[in-house]
């Protein structure tokens, strides 16, 4: 014990555990920061300046007199907000966003997950052909598909016509059905992207969970809903989020059908402000229409970024 009690004294007091604070934290990596610092800069300056363009645009008074003229804008405040709320052509473009964007994902959602859900059980060569085949299908310009529908619903000779023994039925008078094939364009464009990443995510979904459930009796229905949806849920998540922002700005289907001049029935947000700023001249109220877009837009990537941030914090 003497031994003990001399050896103690003479190491000196035992030194106080480390307290956990900012010290003890382990030090993030900086190379990927500095790695992906050029990518971020390059993309804030290519979409900060056009939106804060766009943002002072939409407190001025911009028009034909400061086209053709050195005439500074005039600072209008809130004017053009306040016209937003007093015009229904707005709210109408507006209602008829979101009516289209949520049919474009709903039928979008449905179709690629099914496709991929049919990929899980073909033979290995037809998978591949099925894939091939949506990979070139996502290849093809929009403009491209846009024209093989405009062909195929024309109203002489259309392929659509003569299928369902229509005659010279023209799909674009009443616009419920001119929209709907701009929703079939875009259903065509967008539903490749989801069955592909859905496959993905579906080949990671445990053996062993689906046969064991098989295993205790569940039908074929009930491991979807019980085992592999929620499996699929952060992948679907994302999918979704992305293809509303997609969907709500849809412009190049409705304007390349209706041949660069949208009647009003067919104008989204997008393409009423884009015809108030290049065919009514009236930039700054075309303006505060974009910011108003860009703002119903923040919200969903906000969704979409936090939906990111669990993934993350999942892995």
């Amino acid at each position: 014990m003497a031994v003990t009690v001399a050896t103690h004294a003479a190491a000196g007091p035992a030194p106080a555990p480390s307290r956990p604070g900012r010290s003890s934290r382990p030090r993030r990596p900086r190379l990927p920061l500095l790695l992906i610092a050029p990518a971020a800069l390059i993309l804030l300056l290519v979409q900060a300046y056009p939106l804060g363009r766009v943002a002072a645009l939409s407190f001025q008074g911009w028009g034909l007199a400061q086209i053709f003229s050195d005439q500074p804008a005039p600072f209008v405040g809130l004017d053009n907000f306040e016209r937003i709320l007093s015009d229904p052509v707005f709210w109408a473009a507006l209602r008829r966003t979101l009516v289209l964007a949520a049919a474009m994902v709903t039928l979008t959602m449905l179709f690629g997950v099914g496709i991929a859900l049919l990929m899980e059980r073909l033979p290995a060569w037809l998978r591949r052909v099925v894939m091939s085949v949506l990979v070139l299908a996502w290849a093809v310009p929009t403009f491209v598909s846009t024209q093989v529908f405009a062909w195929m619903t024309q109203q002489n000779f259309g392929v659509f016509n003569y299928l369902f023994g229509l005659g010279q039925h023209n799909w674009y008078i009443n616009p419920v059905e001119g929209l709907a094939v701009a929703t079939a364009v875009v259903v065509w464009g967008a539903v490749p992207f989801i069955a592909v990443t859905t496959y993905a995510g579906l080949t990671q979904v445990p053996a062993e969970l689906v046969e064991s459930a098989r295993m205790d009796g569940a039908s074929g229905l009930q491991v979807l809903r019980r085992v592999t949806l929620p499996l699929l849920r952060p992948v679907l998540g994302i999918q979704i989020v992305l293809s509303v922002i997609w969907d709500f700005q849809v412009f190049n289907q409705i304007w390349l059908l209706r041949n660069a001049s949208p009647e009003p029935e067919y104008q989204t947000l997008g393409i009423y402000a884009y015809m108030q700023a290049y065919q009514g001249h009236d930039y700054g109220y075309a303006g505060a229409v974009a910011l108003v877009t860009v703002l119903l837009l923040a919200v969903l990537l906000v969704v979409y970024v936090r939906q990111l941030i669990r993934m993350g914090d999942l892995t």
